[in-house]
């Protein structure tokens, strides 16, 4: 008889500390949700327009690294398609040239920049 009070007891103050953890979190989580604006409105519109163009740069730096080893994938994955092509007849020889050849110009990209800007009278960049 004990014993069930005991349970009963134990499981009602298990349940109150749970929901007090879960109120306190739930506290916590919406004051910094208020705080939060307030310590990054630092700035004007000419700011966030600035922030907005230096992340656009880092976009495009990684943006060519990322198609780079898109290229690099898609050699690999041409190359080893030229073995699986006997054992498997949906695999088309237009398919593997396309992936090679598209892979290879997705590696080359930032040379192909470079003397696209060459020709037309750029000052050659390097893309990194």
């Amino acid at each position: 008889m004990l014993t069930r009070l005991y349970r009963a007891a134990f499981t009602r103050a298990f349940m109150l500390s749970e929901s007090l953890r879960q109120l306190t979190l739930r506290g916590l989580c919406a004051w910094a949700a208020l705080i939060s604006p307030l310590a990054m409105a630092d700035g004007d519109l000419a700011d966030m327009a600035k922030a907005g163009a230096d992340g656009a740069k880092a976009i495009q730096t990684s943006g060519i690294t990322i198609i780079q080893v898109l290229g690099f994938f898609s050699v690999a994955g041409g190359l080893l398609s030229i073995k699986a092509m006997k054992n498997n007849p949906q695999i088309k020889p237009w398919m593997i040239v396309l992936a090679i050849v598209g892979g290879l110009l997705a590696i080359g990209i930032p040379e192909i920049i470079k003397r696209g800007m060459t020709q037309i009278g750029m000052q050659p960049v390097t893309v990194s």
